[in-house]
């Protein structure tokens, strides 16, 4: 993965919920364009950071559960609604709450993103699963998912 829009998570309760952080910083590229003199977080960005968040505990619930060659991929976004402008300076708070696992099928996630307890963006996030099956990719999934968790709270 090129992009990782979720800067820490802190807390993972698996099959359940997931939280991490996202600090808008200038110094993401996205703001040379997006507008300059005005710097706004584009909202496909929120999105994709909450689809990162949801993906790993997702995956990391798969894993936990025996699906070792499982990944999740976001299959489609809906009632997706954008708040409040997100701009340099700000922390984004994202969680993402189980709404249906069914972990040989799919996996719905209702998520938000919130800054200074005012809600920034808010939907839902349906995955399906897909298998991996080159070793090179479950490596690189693997090495990925230690890194996204490394300091995070995980609980049963």
């Amino acid at each position: 993965m090129r992009f990782y829009l979720i800067d820490r998570i802190d807390e993972l309760c698996i099959g359940k919920y997931a939280q991490g952080v996202k600090c808008i910083s200038m110094t993401e590229d996205v703001f040379n364009e997006h507008f300059p003199g005005y710097p706004i977080f584009p909202g496909s960005l929120i999105l994709e950071g909450l689809a990162q968040l949801s993906g790993i505990l997702f995956e990391y619930s798969l894993i936990h559960g025996g699906h070792h060659h499982k990944r999740a991929a976001l299959t489609l976004v809906n009632k997706m609604k954008y708040r409040k402008i997100t701009v340099p300076g700000d922390r984004l708070i994202y969680r993402c709450e189980t709404q249906v696992f069914y972990p040989d099928e799919y996996a719905v996630a209702k998520v938000s993103a919130s800054n200074n307890g005012e809600l920034v963006a808010h939907g839902e996030l349906f995955f399906g699963f897909i298998d991996i099956l080159n070793q090179e990719s479950k490596k690189s999934s693997q090495e990925f998912m230690q890194m996204a968790l490394k300091n995070t709270k995980i609980i049963l």
